[in-house]
Order: structure tokens, then C-alpha cells, then sequence
């Protein structure tokens, strides 16, 4: 899919943090909750291909999870996902909460 990208690097997590348009989706590889948010993220990028959705794996990658944390003073959830429009959080959810329809809702405008 061609606007689903792996953050493996601070490069590509500066990109997402910083996007005018993008979505971040932290994601753990072992939670059952994770696998069902990330088929909602999918059918997201699916039905959105002017999105780039930034995905990040919080297991593989403790530190870039981290430093999430620190640049946009939110607390760590996982599954999480962040709405970033001209380098900005507008939204962000976490678990049962991220789903197709309010993604939809929250980057239509």
C-alpha cells in the first residue's frame, strides 16, 4: 500500500511529526486491540490515498515511541493514532476509539 509507511528512523518520524498532511499510527505488534485498529488504519488508507499514514511499531521501536511522547506531550497509548496537519496534533485516539468513520470525520476540511 503505498501510503502506509514504517517509521524506523528519527529521519522518517521527524517527516511524520512535521507532515502537512499525515496520520500516525503507533501500533503494537503483540495486542489484539492493535491488529483490529490497524485494519481500521487500512481501510482508512485505502479510502484516503492522499493521506500518508506514518506507522510506527512501538515494541520494535521503544525510542522513536518515546520521543512521540515527548514532541507532542501526549501520554503513550497503543495502539494510538495522531492526526498531523502543517506539523500540528489536531486529533489523536487510542484503542477502541480509532476506527474508519472518525478518521474520516476528523481529516475531512
Amino acid at each position: 500500500m503505498p501510503n502506509l509507511l514504517d517509521i524506523e528512523n528519527v529521519t522518517t518520524l521527524d517527516e511524520a511529526l512535521k507532515a502537512p498532511r499525515g496520520i500516525l499510527y503507533k501500533h503494537s505488534t503483540r495486542c489484539p486491540v492493535s491488529t483490529y485498529a490497524f485494519e481500521e488504519i487500512r481501510s482508512f488508507a485505502n479510502s484516503h490515498p492522499a493521506w500518508t499514514i506514518y506507522v510506527l511499531k512501538v515494541i520494535e521501536q521503544r525510542p522513536l515511541s518515546d520521543e512521540v511522547v515527548a514532541q507532542l506531550a501526549i501520554p503513550h497509548q497503543s495502539p494510538q493514532v495522531f492526526v498531523i496537519r502543517n506539523g500540528r496534533c489536531t486529533w489523536n485516539a487510542s484503542h477502541a476509539d480509532i476506527n474508519e468513520r472518525e478518521l474520516d470525520k476528523q481529516t475531512t476540511g
